[in-house]
């Protein structure tokens, strides 16, 4: 990274560590995604019951391989019937690690996801004693609108094309919503029943102060 970026970088980062530990979440930086999977090493204790939600991110910084070998992993994307992968989901509300990433984090201490399954946004939101979520720094934006922004134009379409999902998005490489108005901030066009768009959680202010661990990563990962 450009040595002039990265320091306008490293202000954004500061900005959304003080925001995120003012909203209850516990954060954490690393360099890179070798540093990332370090750290989860450190948190998750061998044997402990785990589970993730769909995540690019954790498949590039080795997690998800870490995971599987080492820990009690319960894994929805190995069941081959859907009441195997429904057991493995429900698994996940008691897990000890619910790990995810994000669509998108604000300066002001908001995590935006979109969710099409909604196992991952209903995990994040409740269940799992602790969640801890990987998210490379191209996700930090300025407001919750930017969020919607990023997630719309790039991490659906690449998330949709990542699963074969068929939706507009996909065979477009855009949203089929060309704008976003205050009234609209979700898509107001309809873009058909194969959207992973269907439902949105805004992470806010926590009660469980620590419950949300935010491992930022200082390099582009994921959608």
């Amino acid at each position: 990274m450009d040595a002039n970026i990265k320091k306008i970088m490293d202000i954004r980062v500061k900005t959304v560590i003080r925001a995120l530990e003012a909203n209850h979440m516990t954060c954490r930086y690393v360099e890179n995604k070798e540093d990332a999977l370090k750290l989860i090493k450190e948190i998750i204790p061998s044997g402990a019951h785990t589970a993730t939600g769909g995540s690019a991110t954790l498949t590039e910084c080795g997690i998800i391989d870490y995971l599987k070998a080492n820990t009690d992993y319960a894994d929805r994307y190995a069941a081959t019937t859907p009441e195997s992968r429904r057991e493995a989901e429900l698994k996940a509300y008691s897990a000890q690690f619910y790990l995810a990433s994000a669509n998108a984090v604000t300066e002001h201490g908001e995590i935006y996801q979109v969710d099409g399954n909604s196992n991952r946004i209903s995990a994040l939101a409740y269940g799992p004693e602790k969640v801890i979520m990987v998210v490379g720094i191209n996700k930090i934006v300025k407001d919750l609108r930017s969020a919607v922004e990023r997630t719309k134009r790039y991490a659906a379409p690449a998330n949709a094309t990542r699963f074969g999902k068929g939706c507009f998005c996909e065979k477009a490489g855009h949203c089929i919503q060309t704008s976003f108005s205050d009234e609209h901030l979700m898509c107001a066009a309809t873009c058909g029943d194969d959207t992973i768009c269907r439902n949105t959680l805004i992470m806010s202010r926590q009660r469980d102060n620590g419950r949300i661990t935010v491992i930022l990563v200082g390099e582009s990962l994921g959608y």
